[in-house]
């Protein structure tokens, strides 16, 4: 089918902005949490009066993504690339060897997923054209396999935003000790940074549903059970610094990478910024209410009305819930509640990301229909079920929604697959087989991006060998499943 002319709009992040301030003294942390606070209230009058779009039904994403040499190493060309394409859309990460794709959101139609393919593959062909200018081609992985500890050398390869550079600072300052990345699988990584790099090892697709106020507790609700489950279908990051991990480790990672507890505060049990949850909730203000539990990274003041909810959003960028609470406004000034589902890594194909999020749409959106049932399991289950999915992949044992235990593969198959299709039917979406067909065929197949790629290693123990393989395939766009086995 012809696909129409996406909108000329993003959904934004906050914490894509440049922090302009050197240093943060005293003062500024009390100017900024007096700012909070009234922004805060504002918000909960907001939900008192139930001031939000009651209507709309939207879906956005960002792509992040690895720019490698003809080798098969990381090449830190970001900012080239993005001054070559000279498209707004496209941003830097925090390595230099890595960029996003900002996404146009779309009304949920019958035709969503069509528009999105369109979009997706023309902004990443966008990317490529500008990275092939610099004998560099870009790839789609949870963690690149061919990634060293002197990758992520702030000095070199830290993109050159002053707001890369603070957030190290303030981190390492708040955690008062290195950062330590602790991971084991059938191999035990441990590793200790003194800035932020090792954030820089994943790379996801960020997924953004808006839907009605009437829907966001349920939608939430049943984000937590989709993120849990979608694990299993879509691990892509088993392999670091030549340590096979997690079935998808950027979980761990990301949890340990911008953990700013202090000694204390871990020994004391306060939960990390970075966390599947702490309970099911009656109101999405709960976790906005909860963002107070965390102090503020970056605490700079801005001359903006409380309206604008600048300080609110900065702060709540900062806090990285697997499911993240996202308030925000239309060009009208009509507020609106939306999630970020952040579980699904990169890749390893464009037709295997649309894939993953037709899944990950459709599952939220058929377990919404389950209402109170979503609640019924120990909250703590749900939870240890999630790292348990992280970890062992579809061979995990977790919970369905109705208590009964199976493996995440059988679960997949024989639940969640059925569900998202029954989803996407009750909101009107269509031609969705295809997707969900690539799903079925990769959960019975055990053909993940993560199985692949740890297949491979264990063939040759060549990590550029590797990547250049996983390129050529990618570039054909076959679906993972379909690779030849190493």
């Amino acid at each position: 089918m012809v696909v129409g002319k996406p909108p000329p709009s993003t959904y934004t992040r906050m914490m894509g902005e440049e922090i302009y301030q050197q240093n943060f003294e005293e003062k500024d942390y009390e100017r900024f949490h007096q700012r909070l606070v009234e922004e805060t209230e504002f918000v909960r009058s907001l939900f008192t009066q139930r001031a939000f779009d009651n209507q709309t039904r939207k879906l956005g994403y960002e792509l992040e993504l690895c720019l490698v040499d003809k080798k098969g190493q990381p090449s830190k060309l970001n900012h080239e690339v993005i001054e070559q394409a000279k498209n707004p859309l496209l941003t830097t990460e925090l390595a230099k060897f890595n960029l996003e794709i900002n996404g146009h959101p779309f009304d949920l139609s019958a035709d969503v997923f069509d528009f999105i393919e369109t979009d997706l593959s023309d902004l990443y062909q966008q990317v490529e054209r500008a990275a092939n200018k610099f004998d560099v081609h870009s790839g789609l992985f949870g963690v690149l396999p061919s990634l060293t500890p002197e990758h992520l050398n702030p000095d070199t390869c830290m993109s050159e935003l002053h707001r890369y550079d603070l957030l190290s600072r303030q981190l390492i300052k708040m955690r008062g000790q290195p950062v330590e990345l602790n991971l084991k699988g059938e191999d035990h990584l441990i590793i200790e940074k003194n800035d932020v790099m090792l954030e820089a090892l994943s790379t996801s697709l960020q997924v953004h549903l808006q839907v009605p106020f009437d829907e966001i507790v349920p939608a939430y609700h049943a984000g937590l059970w989709s993120s849990m489950l979608i694990l299993g279908a879509s691990p892509n990051s088993p392999l670091i610094f030549g340590k096979s991990c997690w079935q998808e480790s950027r979980i761990g990672i990301f949890q340990q990478a911008v953990d700013t507890r202090n000694v204390e505060e871990i020994r004391d049990g306060i939960v990390p910024r970075v966390h599947f949850g702490k309970d099911y909730i009656e109101s999405l203000f709960e976790l906005f209410e909860d963002n107070f539990y965390y102090s503020p990274i970056l605490p700079e003041v801005v001359d903006k009305p409380t309206e604008a909810l600048h300080h609110f959003n900065l702060h709540n960028g900062t806090i990285w819930r697997w499911v993240r609470p996202i308030l925000g406004q239309n060009s009208s000034g009509e507020y609106h509640l939306r999630l970020e589902l952040r579980v699904v890594p990169s890749g390893p194909t464009l037709i295997d990301t649309v894939a993953n999020l037709v899944f990950y749409i459709g599952l939220t959106e058929g377990l919404m229909a389950c209402g109170n049932d979503l609640t019924q399991l120990e909250f703590t289950a749900l939870e240890t079920d999630f790292y348990a999915a992280a970890r062992d992949g579809m061979k995990a044992r977790v919970h369905w929604i109705d208590g009964h235990q199976d493996s995440l593969k059988n679960l997949i198959l024989a639940q969640a697959l059925p569900l998202a299709q029954s989803g996407l039917k009750i909101i009107g979406v269509e031609g969705i087989d295809k997707w969900l067909n690539i799903i079925a065929a990769r959960v019975s197949s055990e053909q993940t991006g993560a199985n692949w790629i740890m297949q491979h290693w264990k063939q040759h123990a060549d990590t550029d060998k590797m990547v250049r393989s996983y390129l050529r395939h990618a570039a054909s766009n076959t679906p993972v499943h379909l690779w030849p086995k190493a």
